[in-house]
This record gives structure tokens, sequence and C-alpha cells, in this order.
């Protein structure tokens, strides 16, 4: 997983938060600028790819489609904001699922492993939610792929 957030604070916990879930996914990295993520994303070829729409006033959304050109990859976005009209947009633009920095930890880590098992053909947790597509829940179509198992891939 690679993290792309303006402020340390966020990359070094979200890193943390991650780490703590070897051997079911992993950091491979963390950016601050659109530069730093496009060439992290070149080299590690992450499956998922935290991004925050604002990074020190470039648009975190126009990395969306640059990104997935990159590596294939499922983009879940964080945002400060409340306006459900940036959700809907960065849905739109490619995004696996938009949550709002105030999610709760075991939200956002249901949500990372979601957009993996998306990248890995599974089908996605269910669209509840007003900013997100994730809620924390197994998808009942999953087909008993509901383990901690990697599958070979890190997240």
């Amino acid at each position: 997983m690679l993290i792309v957030d303006d402020h340390i604070g966020i990359r070094n916990g979200l890193a943390s938060l991650v780490n703590a879930e070897w051997p079911r996914m992993f950091c491979t990295g963390a950016a601050a600028t659109p530069l730093e993520a496009l060439t992290l994303a070149r080299i590690h070829q992450p499956h998922v790819v935290v991004l925050d729409v604002n990074l020190a006033g470039d648009d975190g959304l126009a990395l969306i489609v640059p990104l997935q050109q990159l590596a294939p990859c499922e983009i879940v976005v964080l945002t400060s904001l409340s306006d459900p009209h940036v959700a809907a947009h960065a849905l739109r633009l490619g995004a696996h699922a938009c949550l709002h920095k105030t999610a709760p930890a075991v939200q956002l880590v249901a949500c990372i492993f979601a957009a993996h098992q998306a990248l890995d053909g599974v089908a996605p947790l269910n669209e509840g939610g007003a900013v997100s597509r994730c809620d924390g829940s197994k998808h009942p179509t999953a087909q008993g792929k509901t383990d901690d198992v990697d599958h070979g891939r890190s997240a």
C-alpha cells in the first residue's frame, strides 16, 4: 500500500495502522507530493493507494487516473472535507472509496482490505454511507474469501 498525504503525522499514523495488519497488508511507501506519489507508484507498484484530497495546494484527485495508469491499483481517498460532491467526484474518477479522516481506524483498515480484495476480483463491500463505499462489513457474495491470507499481494 502507498500512502499519499502532505502531513507527516497522517503518513506515519496510517503506515503504523496498516503495518499492524501484517501479513494481511503492509505499507510499501509514503509520499508527500504528487511527484513523489507518481515516482513511488512506478517503483513499488502498490495494489492500494490511500490518497489525500488536498496535497499542500495540489489536487490529490488529479492523481487518481495517473496512479492507476502507472500501477494496477485501487484508490482509497481520505479527506477532511465533508462535501459529498468531493466523494462523488473521486468515485467517478475511479476511486474505490472516499472516507473522511475522522473515520474509525477499523473502518479505514476494512476499506483498504476491501480495495485490495476488489483488485483480486472479490466483490466489494456494500455501498452504504454518504461518503464511502466501505462500512467495515463483509460482502455476502465474497464466496468465503474473508480470510486474512494475502494471496501473494501486498496492499
